[in-house]
């Protein structure tokens, strides 16, 4: 049987935890970085992780997908979601037939559209990540707390390579997979966490998961935030019980309070996803005349610092 072929494409932390699983489980991986391109070249990655450690040697390591030599079976594209850069641009050498499935782990709405558009043969898995995982050094990723992914078709439906993923990934150690055939709901279940903590985290000056449950006026805002991302996302068609938004707030407090990624990113000045997260939903908001005080505001101000930087 032959060896399913990977590339992964923006591999920092998240994307070298999951496909350096997939290399455990036999796959040939190989990856597209910039910044680490030496240190990943001359000793791949070190993975320490709560679920055992691993060393991580890519087949091939590239500066751009146009250098991939071969034709994959999946592309993963792991890099942060930023509607300025030209993905299509990134992808376009390793796209190189309709053959070759494109795995997206990215964070927000809205981010396959572009994708879609410019390969109208390739089938999209969109994917959501649940973990931990950090960038110490270069070639060195740390994680901790959950090992979870939810993929699925972009636009709904079953996947045959979909389900092969699935069971590639119940080969590797410590990754929970599975493959759903409505993950824009799951895209939307997530978003109701991140887009409140996320902003908030930043806008009330570094706060991090513990002082956001506060049982006062912070984790009133996060709750308002909630409650608006749940009516925007029955527009889209996505119904999220209100019960979610207790669930989120009651596992957010009871969790080791630590820092949100936008506030990691910020405070280490790097550019924060912030229309992934929150200004595509607040467009769609618009689209459907629908009222969102508290995101129209976070948003206007998330902007003007996300410009300031």
């Amino acid at each position: 049987m032959e060896k399913v072929k990977i590339l992964t494409v923006g591999a920092g932390a998240v994307g070298a935890y999951f496909t350096g699983r997939l290399a455990q489980a036999g796959a040939e991986v190989s990856v597209v970085v910039r910044s680490d391109y030496n240190a990943v070249k001359a000793n791949g990655f070190e993975i320490i992780s709560e679920l055992g450690n691993f060393h991580f040697q890519p087949h091939g390591v590239y500066r751009s997908a146009d250098e991939y030599p071969d034709t994959a079976d999946y592309v993963f594209l792991t890099s942060k979601f930023f509607p300025e850069t030209d993905e299509a641009a990134m992808l376009r050498g390793a796209l190189k037939n309709s053959r070759t499935v494109l795995v997206l782990i990215q964070n927000g709405i809205g981010i396959e559209d572009q994708l879609a558009e410019a390969f109208p043969e390739t089938e999209i898995l969109s994917s959501i990540a649940y973990i931990g995982a950090t960038r110490l050094k270069p070639g060195v990723v740390r994680q901790k707390g959950a090992s979870e992914l939810k993929f699925g078709r972009f636009g709904g439906g079953a996947s045959e390579a979909g389900r092969r993923l699935e069971k590639l990934f119940a080969e590797t150690d410590g990754v929970k997979a599975s493959f759903v055939e409505n993950i824009a709901w799951f895209r939307w279940n997530k978003l109701l966490w991140n887009l409140p903590y996320n902003p908030v985290s930043v806008l009330g000056g570094g706060l991090d998961t513990r002082r956001m449950t506060d049982r006062g006026a912070v984790e009133a805002l996060t709750r308002a935030l909630m409650e608006e991302v749940r009516l925007v996302a029955a527009a889209e068609g996505a119904e999220l019980p209100e019960t979610l938004v207790d669930q989120n707030v009651e596992f957010t407090r009871n969790f080791p309070p630590y820092k949100t990624s936008m506030l990691v990113d910020f405070e280490a000045g790097r550019r924060m996803e912030v229309e992934a997260i929150l200004g595509n939903v607040y467009r769609l908001a618009q689209k459907h005349h629908i009222s969102v005080p508290y995101m129209q505001t976070c948003y206007a101000l998330l902007s003007a610092i996300a410009e300031k930087a």
